[in-house]
């Protein structure tokens, strides 16, 4: 039979071994730092490429704001941050909404 004590122990070092994983998970899923110093430099580059078309496109997509571009990078996945670069690219290319 089970000591009381033991198994609370168990279940104490279970509910610590979860809040750490869920803890750990947000980074784990970053994008690496290198990849959003590129991707911050493009976003700029494709910002600036909106204004100098004068297609007026404003928000938190089309600031020329690097520090931003970089952070929001750090914050989500690599795949996230790609799909936003694809998007701004096809605004850009194909004359799409901002």
């Amino acid at each position: 039979m089970e000591r009381p004590m033991m198994k609370q122990n168990r279940v104490v070092l279970i509910v610590i071994a979860a809040a750490l994983g869920l803890a750990m998970a947000p980074s784990a899923m970053a994008a690496p730092k290198d990849f959003c110093k590129n991707y911050a430099r493009k976003a700029v580059g494709q910002s600036n490429a909106m204004q100098a078309q004068g297609r007026g496109c404003t928000g938190f997509r089309w600031h020329n704001w690097y520090d931003g571009h970089y952070q929001w990078c750090r914050d989500v996945s690599k795949d996230s941050a790609w799909s936003e670069y694809r998007v701004r690219r096809n605004a850009i290319f194909n004359n799409g909404p901002c």
